[in-house]
């Protein structure tokens, strides 16, 4: 009775081998979350007339270099789909699991918002066009934050992720403290101006999410290599 009670509890923190499979979506994770990054910032060199303190990144797809925030939609997109592939073996709990059709919907609303353009700032919700609504709907599917705190609750149970359990809670709470506090900076009627820093709590938000998905991506590719 007691070897069976223990061999019960050993397996519900033993996490399966990543497959080789696996441990290339976590590489393709990090590499599409650096980029993300790096296209990011070069907008912001390229395109300074959007005031990063109270203008979304969404808005830099309606200028010159449209085309680099199109794919950088995509690129976090890749990251969020390649995430959940990486650690879908070693989810054990139904958090976990909800987790994952949350980042799935996260990308999916991700995607969209890549794909149809929003409409500039100062436009008011009753002028707005059918690819700025569009737009609005796939970046409210975006709960990666979430995802990523029950995701994390999941992983910490297993053994080989319990060295990670600081780093991964720590940057989930950090993440969905930045969603709270960019939801509220929103403006009931929708007007936006230089006073309303949704722009510079948004940056930080969608930071706190990449950061998220290239630690998750960085210990599952360790884990694949030393297996």
């Amino acid at each position: 009775m007691t070897d069976s009670s223990n061999s019960g509890s050993i397996s519900r923190y033993m996490a399966k081998p990543l497959t080789t499979t696996a441990s290339r979506f976590a590489l393709v994770a990090i590499f599409s979350g650096a980029l993300f990054v790096f296209i990011l910032i070069s907008l912001h060199l390229l395109q300074p007339e959007f005031d990063p303190t109270w203008r979304f990144i969404s808005e830099y797809a309606l200028g010159d270099y449209g085309w680099m925030m199109h794919l950088a939609f995509g690129l976090l997109a890749i990251a969020q789909i390649s995430v959940a592939i990486t650690i879908f073996p070693h989810i054990r709990t139904v958090s976990g699991y909800i987790g994952i059709v949350i980042l799935g919907i996260s990308a999916i609303g991700v995607i969209i918002a890549g794909i149809f353009v929003t409409d500039p700032i100062s436009v008011g919700p009753d002028d707005a066009t059918f690819s700025g609504s569009i737009h609005s709907i796939g970046a409210m599917l975006d709960y990666t934050p979430v995802a990523a705190l029950l995701i994390s609750l999941s992983l910490c149970r297993i053994d080989a992720w319990k060295p990670m359990k600081r780093v991964l809670l720590t940057s989930a709470v950090i993440a969905i403290v930045a969603m709270l506090v960019f939801v509220l900076l929103i403006p009931q009627d929708g007007q936006f101006g230089p006073e309303v820093l949704a722009g510079m709590f948004g940056r930080f938000l969608i930071l706190a999410d990449i950061a998220w998905l290239i630690i998750v991506g960085i210990h599952a590719a360790k884990l694949g290599a030393t297996k």
